[in-house]
This record gives C-alpha cells, structure tokens and sequence, in this order.
C-alpha cells in the first residue's frame, strides 16, 4: 500500500507521469500531512471552489459522439454496455434519454445490471480518463473551474458513505473525518435552528456544507482513488495545454460501440 507524498508544497506535487502510474494503486493519504481536497456529493464544496466533482453532477452538458452529455457519469456507464449489439444499443438509448447520471445509473444500469460487459474492469479506468477528459475539452466551464482546486491539493473522491463494491477503485474511505463531519453537522444543524427557528432548509443544508467541507485535515484517506487521480491528471494536462497519455490502444481493442457507432482511437 503506498503512502503519497505529496506536501503542501506546489513544487512536489505528483506529476501526470507519476499519477498515470498510480492508476489502480492502493493509497494512504494522511490528512494531517498533506493537503486533501476531497468531494462526495455534487453539492460539495471542494477547496472553498464550488466546482461539483462527482461525475453525477450536472450543470457540465459536453459533446461526444454526435451526442449532448448531461453528465459524465452517463458517458462512463454506456462503457459497460458498448459492445455491438442491439441490445446494448437499446440500453444506451435509455440512459442517454435519463434526466441524470444518478437516473442513469439508479434505473437503467440496475436494470440491466446482467448485460454489463464482462472484460469492462480490463478497461475502466482509461475509458473513466477518457470521459473525463471529453468533458474538460467540451465544457470550459468545468475546464476552468477544476484549474482553480489549488495545484498543491490531492483531489480524493470520499466514498466512506458509499456501499458499492467499488467505492475504493473510485475514491477512499476515511472514517475519522465522516465522523467528525457528522458530529459538525449535528452542531450546525443545533446552532443554527436556534438562531433562526424559521431557517429554510436549503438554507440549513448550504450552511451545512459549507461548514463541513472546509474540515478536510483529519484521519487518513484508503483506497485506489482513481476517480481523484483522473481530475488531477486532467488538471495538471489543463494547467500545462498538454493533452493526458490515454491508453488508446488498449480502448481500441476493446472493440467500445457507441450509439450505434464504433469507437475510434486514432
């Protein structure tokens, strides 16, 4: 299990060459020594930037395909339904027509969770590269909104919460701050009733975010992380005007269909 090593320091901040490398590795990040920026939720707040990490969320349309994206995770999830045939296209169709990634995902993939490719764990993680990188090339938004997590800041996706068996290929868990965030919340939510019995409760939850999200130095973060590692990749390439070494010949050889059209990786 590899401990990162990344400080505080913007000029020891790992290197696209040194991410690409990590991409399926087990990490140990102490929040107490290093600077984490971490996210979970579309609501989140990540390094005081309002800039909506999580694949699910909207607000980013981006096109590809000949298609308009309502968010990455749809993009993403087509992947596990991108062979040739008309069954896949048929699922395809149904979750590009979903009003959101979580619809996507919650509804369809569910659905037809028995027709998932079975060699798409061989390619998961170029194909979430790959998406990511169309959304940051398509949406300028987004592009300029994760340029401004600082360059010093190891982006780390918090799946404590979640319950699917990759949360740890995707993101870390790190109980110790869950639960003092929790324990924060519960503070927020008291104080803040008290000084305004009448708070409405979008009111209640942005105040609970915005609280919250700004504790990021405590416990240790443990997983693969490779959702986090992809946006900072995708950030230093953004930073740089380069472009992220994808493993196109290993997409290519996957033979991914989508919306009826053979994926090419020139």
């Amino acid at each position: 299990m590899n401990t990162f090593s990344s400080t505080s320091c913007g000029s020891d901040r790992p290197t696209v060459n040194n991410l690409i490398n990590s991409l399926g590795r087990v990490e140990r990040y102490d929040a107490t020594q290093i600077r984490c920026c971490s996210f979970a939720k579309a609501s989140d707040i990540a390094d005081d930037v309002d800039v909506r990490l999580t694949n699910m969320a909207g607000g980013y349309p981006f096109e590809f395909g000949g298609a308009t994206w309502r968010d990455s995770e749809t993009l993403y999830l087509c992947g596990e339904f991108s062979d040739s045939s008309e069954k896949h296209l048929t699922i395809q169709e149904e979750m590009h027509r979903q009003t959101s990634g979580y619809a996507a995902k919650r509804f369809i993939k569910t659905k037809y969770k028995s027709h998932m490719r079975q060699d798409f764990a061989d390619f998961r993680i170029q194909w979430m590269l790959y998406v990511v990188w169309q959304k940051c090339k398509s949406n300028t938004e987004f592009a300029n909104k994760l340029t401004l997590i600082p360059q010093d800041a190891v982006i780390i996706e918090n799946t404590t919460k979640e319950r699917c068996d990759t949360k740890e290929v995707w993101g870390c868990s790190n109980k110790a701050l869950t639960d003092r965030r929790n324990e924060l919340e519960k503070e927020v939510v008291a104080r803040a009733k008290a000084e305004n019995p009448n708070i409405k409760k979008a009111a209640l939850e942005r105040l609970v975010i915005k609280v919250t999200c700004k504790v990021n130095d405590i416990g240790v973060f443990v997983g693969e992380n490779n959702l986090g590692k992809i946006l900072m990749i995708c950030r230093e390439c953004l930073v740089q005007g380069t472009k992220p070494p994808i493993d196109y010949a290993l997409l290519d050889s996957k033979n991914i269909h989508l919306l009826g059209k053979r994926l090419t990786f020139a």
